[in-house]
């Protein structure tokens, strides 16, 4: 089973627009060790980046509106450390210099080999972890304490609610079980 250097199970992040790609990937490799999330299209996987750190993030080229070269360009600017694997079911030369170019960090052939994507999925994640003992080891100070990200991921809720409801602060206030006056600018 995979652990990564804190003992944990290394975690995937699956990005593509059909659920069968999720189900098939988790199917392969929830049962070697890997946490496993999902995420439908690039805005969605870029949200869940910004909520959670993954090991590694395998990307679909073919999606709409946001294609995987787009959306690797968009994650590292997010995080310039991030594991990035490009899925297609069409590789050639050309694909595999724009994805190299993009940051990629290996391109996959669909469909794949599970010794090979397996191979490839552990490559990945120890060189993750490589990279983050390096990050780490860089600037542990940098790190928000427990109380500063959970109060940074509330006001993000927060914004996301007052974003999805057009700025109704009484509706936001009932979705997220408080008093309009506790949103934030009350």
């Amino acid at each position: 089973m995979a652990k990564t250097l804190s003992g944990a199970m290394p975690s995937l992040l699956i990005v593509d627009d059909l659920p069968a790609i999720h189900e098939m990937i988790k199917s392969l490799v929830g049962p070697t060790g890997y946490l496993c999330a999902g995420a439908a299209n690039g805005e969605e996987a870029l949200l869940r980046v910004r909520q959670s750190h993954f090991d590694v993030v395998i990307v679909d080229y073919a999606m709409t509106p946001m294609d995987g070269i787009t959306l690797i360009r968009e994650l590292l600017k997010f995080d310039e450390t991030a594991i990035v694997l490009l899925m297609s079911g069409f590789v050639d030369a050309k694909l595999h210099e724009r994805a190299h170019a993009a940051g990629a960090w290996r391109v996959l052939e669909k469909p794949f080999r599970f010794d090979a994507f397996l191979e490839t999925l552990e490559a990945a994640v120890q060189e993750a972890r490589n990279k983050n003992t390096v990050r780490r080891a860089a600037s542990p100070d940098n790190w928000p304490s427990l109380a500063e990200h959970m109060a940074e991921r509330e006001k993000a809720y927060v914004d996301l609610v007052l974003k999805a409801v057009e700025g109704d602060r009484e509706r936001a206030a009932r979705i997220l079980g408080i008093t309009v006056e506790k949103l934030p600018g009350a």
